[in-house]
């Protein structure tokens, strides 16, 4: 079983990287300029629980629900990846405040690694890797 499921996350990176190469050319850093709301669909962008980023032409940005943010820092992109280092505190997630009480006040430096593919004029697909941990979600920009 557990050769199985590492053969699909192997065939799954292999996809990425591939997918990653032809739209490689098509990225630039104007292309993230703006507010994107992470779902998938574009209604979210008013909602008042929507989870967002807002990349600055400055290499600044801020990520958040609830129209708060609740992380802050820097982003570059080097080909098809988005590099983000930001600060955050554990005390503002609302959904998980009760259990990170203790956060509260206390700021932790993280690195994020995006590998968009997918790309389209007002959408992308991306993997995020943060530490060892891996997740895929879709990004709308809000107009």
């Amino acid at each position: 079983m557990r050769d199985k499921f590492l053969a699909i996350i192997l065939l799954l990176m292999i996809w990425v990287c591939f997918s990653s190469i032809v739209i490689a050319a098509e990225m630039a850093p104007e292309y993230l300029h703006g507010n994107w709301v992470i779902g998938a669909t574009e209604q979210k962008c008013g909602s008042a629980d929507a989870e967002y980023f807002i990349f600055n032409k400055n290499g600044t940005f801020e990520a958040g629900r609830s129209k708060k943010a609740e992380a802050v820092g820097f982003w570059q992109i080097d080909g098809d990846t988005v590099y983000l280092v930001f600060i955050a505190s554990g005390g503002f997630f609302q959904d998980i405040h009760a259990e990170l009480k203790e956060y509260d006040n206390r700021f932790d430096s993280f690195d994020v690694k995006l590998i968009l593919f997918n790309l389209k004029d007002n959408r992308f697909e991306a993997v995020g890797v943060l530490g060892d941990e891996v997740n895929r979600g879709t990004a709308i920009r809000c107009k």
